[in-house]
């Protein structure tokens, strides 16, 4: 008579391996690329971790403290390239305007995740000091532009706190409607794909000329004898 073969099981997913925040996150940008924010679980970023479905517990609290931790990330990340942008820019203010502007555009693209956490309000904690601390730094950078604009008598007067609406408004919106697909034509049931570098930079850098416009002081008309 055979003795029953015993049965395999799987081994227990460990709580840990290396540094889990740091897995917990990427694999969180992962799920969040292909579900949003709000349909991703932390049950499904333990799986591809390859540990428990208690693990991630040790390290967030839950779901939303997770995704506070990835909008502060981004920010941070989003501040950083803009602030690059602008020092890679040269002197002018004009290239240094549109360098920024094209950074912010430039990472929503190449950040998805990020983008779209950051600005998910309901599934963030927005008064987490390290994402207040992340977007005051980043809204810090425009506010520094237009002083500096305006102490050399190139932007136009008024309180950088509202001239700074229009200006995050153009770059935000470029960047959402960039990330959406909206700039790359494309015949019906044909598969999404990235927008060519360089009309994506001259469609960015014209609509932030147009802007401009309207900001810039013009330069004064001389006039005989002046």
């Amino acid at each position: 008579m055979t003795r029953p073969r015993p049965r395999k099981t799987a081994p227990p997913r460990p709580y840990h391996h290396g540094d889990l925040p740091a897995v917990l996150r990427r694999e969180a940008l992962a799920v969040i690329r292909e579900v949003g924010p709000s349909a991703f679980t932390l049950r499904e970023v333990a799986r591809r971790a390859g540990v428990s479905h208690a693990a991630p517990y040790r390290h967030f609290a839950d779901k939303k403290a997770l995704l506070t931790a990835l909008a502060a990330e981004g920010s941070r990340q989003l501040a950083e390239r803009v602030e690059a942008a602008l020092a890679e820019a040269g002197p002018e203010l004009r290239p240094r305007f549109l360098a920024a502007g094209y950074a912010y555009v430039r990472f929503a693209l190449d950040r998805p995740a990020h983008f779209q956490v950051m600005f998910a309000r309901e599934d963030i904690d927005v008064n987490d000091p390290e994402v207040h601390a992340a977007r005051e730094a980043s809204h810090g950078i425009l506010l520094r532009f237009i002083r500096e604009g305006q102490s050399l008598g190139r932007l136009v007067a008024g309180a950088p706190e509202v001239l700074a609406i229009p200006i995050w408004a153009m770059h935000h919106g470029l960047a959402t409607l960039a990330a959406a697909g909206a700039f790359v034509p494309k015949d019906p049931g044909e598969a999404a794909r990235a927008p060519d570098p360089g009309a994506l930079r001259a469609l960015v850098d014209g609509a932030h000329e147009a802007l401009l416009d309207g900001l810039f002081v013009p330069p004064r008309v001389r006039t005989r004898g002046a």
